[in-house]
């Protein structure tokens, strides 16, 4: 059972999403105050999320951003099917609270992956991956930049899941090299980072297997058609401002958003 205080502010939280306003902040009598408090306010925007998910992300999932951030694990969250966009795309920055761009590997899977009770082997889940997408996330913010909740703020509001921008998707997923290609991120041109997959857990399915599996621990299974975005290869960076960023995946081209 959901307990009352967790379930009061993953409704502030959803109403704050639904209605396009900031919160300040939680209130006290719901704000959590360590991981697993902040896991569970998440656990239960997804269990409640109302929406078509059209995928799926994580966040924080290399060693250091978790040390960075202060957590043990990485975090997840769902992302709108009507939030899934192809590239370019553009947005109004003024419209989004404190954008993130980051540059993302994800799998979209062509069957179903159930929740069952032996858990899921990477030769089962490289069975189910119907194809690779490069892509950025554009991860977003319910709370505002003074809120006093740090990096709980991420967990509680469902892995700040905002936008998704796909690019290039490949179904002979297996050519891609993800984890030694260089991907970088430009603002105007100007490198802003630089990484390959090798970040997600050393490699990028890494992270898809621990997803399914930590997902099915919670009663989660994953549909066909959705995809899971692994983690950003070239850091969580804030969008300066108006600008063009352009995430490149070498041969497989380039991902492309403007805020105007």
């Amino acid at each position: 059972m959901i307990e009352g205080k967790t379930m009061e502010a993953a409704k502030l939280l959803q109403e704050a999403w639904a209605e396009g306003k900031i919160l300040a902040d939680l209130p006290s009598s719901c704000a959590p105050k360590n991981e697993a408090e902040a896991t569970a306010i998440g656990d239960a925007i997804i269990l409640n999320f109302g929406h078509e998910i059209g995928g799926w992300k994580i966040g924080a999932t290399g060693e250091g951003p978790q040390k960075a951030l202060g957590l043990t694990q990485p975090f997840v969250g769902a992302i709108r099917a009507s939030n899934v966009l192809s590239s370019p795309a553009n947005f109004q920055f003024a419209d989004l609270n404190r954008p993130i761009v980051e540059s993302e590997y994800a799998y979209r899977l062509k069957t179903d992956l159930p929740v069952r009770t032996e858990g899921y082997s990477r030769s089962d889940i490289e069975a189910a991956i119907g194809s690779i997408i490069c892509g950025i996330e554009v991860p977003l913010s319910r709370l505002s930049a003074d809120n006093t909740l740090g990096p709980l703020a991420l967990l509680a509001d469902h892995g700040g899941t905002g936008y998704y921008l796909i690019g290039a998707e490949i179904e002979d997923w297996r050519s891609v090299d993800a984890i030694n290609t260089d991907v970088t991120l430009t603002f105007d041109g100007n490198e802003a980072g630089r990484g390959t997959g090798a970040l997600m857990m050393g490699d990028p399915i890494n992270a898809l297997v621990w997803f399914v599996n930590y997902m099915g621990e919670k009663g989660i299974g994953l549909k066909a058609g959705q995809f899971v975005s692994t983690g950003s290869c070239t850091g969580v960076i804030p969008a300066p401002g108006p600008t063009t960023a352009i995430a490149d995946f070498g041969s497989e081209g380039q991902v492309k958003l403007v805020f105007n």
